[in-house]
């Protein structure tokens, strides 16, 4: 599983689909960036998903249709809207802008996912103890915060009052005790000498062969999709020039957005085939 990579690895990994989707607005490449997101995150969230893939589908729709509603330039006119010209280069401009946002978006979740406050600890605690500390206790402290709201609002059910009492009541419970929560977590970090020279980590991470080889890979598959990624122009005409080799960019970052997923698979295969073993 993905999970078992070396965090190093991992955020190797991050940084490269993360760069490569934020960094470019052709279509090419924004459209398998998103996929392959969206296969990692139902693979590592099951039915899950389902809870926030229609936040998703509001923030694409929303960045998609504001280009072409504020933005009137392009050449080839759809229709009009009081007098004012819809696009098809602002169209399409807007969509793309919702892929890399949207894209960006999911693999950060799925980064949520992958990496825990351990792995946190491990890649930034020797050089930046103190920002190591605020990732590690924000990765803790909100997902524990939605579980105390729950808690809390259920518990003010029994209590006549109304809904959005209900909510600020419970809210401002959950932000006082998170407060006192991390002056605690501060303290103990302190008082076990957290900030102190010359203090050891313990970790469980080794980097073996396996980490080396998929780093060399996924090092290689992103050399290839930014070294000959072809790029788009929108205005006034949507124009873009593609050779044999723009595709080779465009196959190597499909195959980069999508190699996680197909190792969950393989994984999961392979338990099953065990299982069936026994």
């Amino acid at each position: 599983m993905i999970k078992n990579l070396h965090p190093f690895v991992l955020f190797i990994y991050f940084f490269y689909v993360i760069f490569t989707a934020v960094f470019t607005f052709n279509p090419l490449f924004l459209l398998p960036a998103l996929f392959g997101a969206l296969l990692l995150l139902i693979k590592l969230d099951g039915v899950k998903i389902i809870k926030v893939s229609f936040a998703y589908v509001i923030i694409f729709i929303l960045i998609a249709l504001s280009n072409p509603l504020f933005s009137h330039n392009g050449a080839t006119v759809l229709f009009f809207i009081n007098d004012s010209r819809i696009t098809l280069e602002s169209l399409v401009y807007g969509i793309c802008a919702a892929l890399m946002i949207v894209s960006a978006l999911v693999w950060f979740n799925c980064f949520n996912k992958v990496f825990d406050s351990e792995k946190i600890m491990y890649l930034l605690g020797r050089i930046f103890p103190k920002l190591a500390l605020v990732f590690s206790m924000t990765l803790n402290f909100i997902p524990r915060m939605i579980t105390e709201f729950k808690s809390i609002y259920n518990a003010q059910k029994s209590v006549k009052q109304s809904r959005i009492k209900r909510y600020t009541g419970s809210f401002s419970a959950v932000i006082t005790r998170s407060m006192e929560n991390s002056i605690v977590t501060s303290d103990s970090m302190n008082a076990r000498g957290y900030m102190l020279k010359g203090k050891t980590f313990f970790h469980r991470y080794k980097f073996s062969a396996v980490d080396a080889i998929y780093l060399c890979v996924f090092t290689v598959l992103f050399a290839l999709s930014i070294v000959w990624k072809s790029d788009v122009t929108f205005y006034p005409v949507i124009q873009m020039n593609l050779t044999s080799l723009n595709y080779i960019s465009v196959i190597a970052f499909t195959v980069l957005t999508v190699l996680p997923f197909v190792l969950e698979v393989k994984e999961a295969l392979k338990w099953k085939l065990f299982l069936s073993k026994i």
